[in-house]
């Protein structure tokens, strides 16, 4: 047992009492090399401390970068989103007013056919927005006709009566604007239920539309809109998954399929 073992005394201070105690030479061993691994360990540490901190302020700049690209990228997309509606609500507003563009050299100009309108009131003669001559009567008839798309969107769910969805769904981005689809007087205008933010129209001639799930209303009851107006934003209010509009038509009473009547 010679040389296995080394031999430590304590001697305590107020104390005579020796304490010995024995240590196995392989303990002690592994001990050192402990110790040793320890101090290096906590040298090499010690030296890339800085390193390491530059590397984190680094990944925290890059981090913040991509997400400021992300929130810039969907900017873009809601800007190209919010384009595209006023090239619809443009068409929109020359069908129904009867102009034209012309382009010269890099203006645009939005001018009036004057000589399609050179008749007196009495005559009772208008055109409507496809060119031909219609009497008075057949323009306000027109113009209450729910044609118009409602929304800039993508159809996300059909009307069926089999799965009773009396209505269309347009997906489309949060705060684009939502136009009424032909002229009337608002019947309602407010939360409703599973529906959300809604605006209901009646065209008073059979034909009432709705509007649903919108974020914001910005028209109220009682009020005359014209075909195209703006009446409201899209949302995601009401017992909704995704922002859309949901669209509906009924005529006396019955619940109709909104894509026969839109002109795309």
């Amino acid at each position: 047992m010679k040389g296995k073992y080394y031999k430590v005394q304590i001697i305590p201070e107020d104390s005579k009492e020796i304490k010995s105690y024995r240590i196995n030479t392989k303990w002690f061993l592994f001990l050192k090399i402990f110790l040793v691994a320890l101090v290096i360990g906590t040298g090499f540490l010690i030296y890339n401390a800085g390193r390491i901190g530059r590397m984190m302020v680094n990944y925290e700049k890059i981090r913040t970068a991509n997400g400021q690209l992300v929130k810039q990228n969907a900017n873009y997309e809601e800007l190209f989103l919010r384009i595209d509606s006023l090239w619809v609500l443009e068409e929109r507003i020359q069908n129904i007013l009867g102009t034209f563009i012309e382009n010269d050299s890099g203006k645009v100009n939005s001018l009036i056919d004057k000589s399609r309108f050179a008749h007196t009131p009495s005559q009772k003669i208008d055109v409507d927005y496809e060119g031909g001559w219609k009497s008075h009567e057949d323009k306000v008839r027109l113009e209450h006709i729910p044609n118009v798309i409602p929304v800039v969107g993508i159809v996300s769910k059909k009307f069926s009566e089999m799965d009773d969805h009396l209505g269309t769904d347009f997906s489309s981005q949060v705060g684009n604007p939502v136009f009424a689809s032909g002229s009337g007087v608002v019947d309602y205008a407010g939360p409703k239920d599973e529906l959300g933010n809604t605006v209901v129209i009646n065209h008073q001639n059979g034909y009432i539309t709705s509007y649903s799930h919108l974020k914001d209303i910005r028209t109220k009851k009682g009020r005359n809109v014209g075909k195209g107006e703006i009446i409201g934003t899209v949302g995601n209010t009401g017992n909704s998954s995704a922002p859309h509009l949901h669209y509906s038509i009924t005529k006396d009473g019955k619940e109709m399929d909104p894509e026969l009547f839109i002109n795309y």
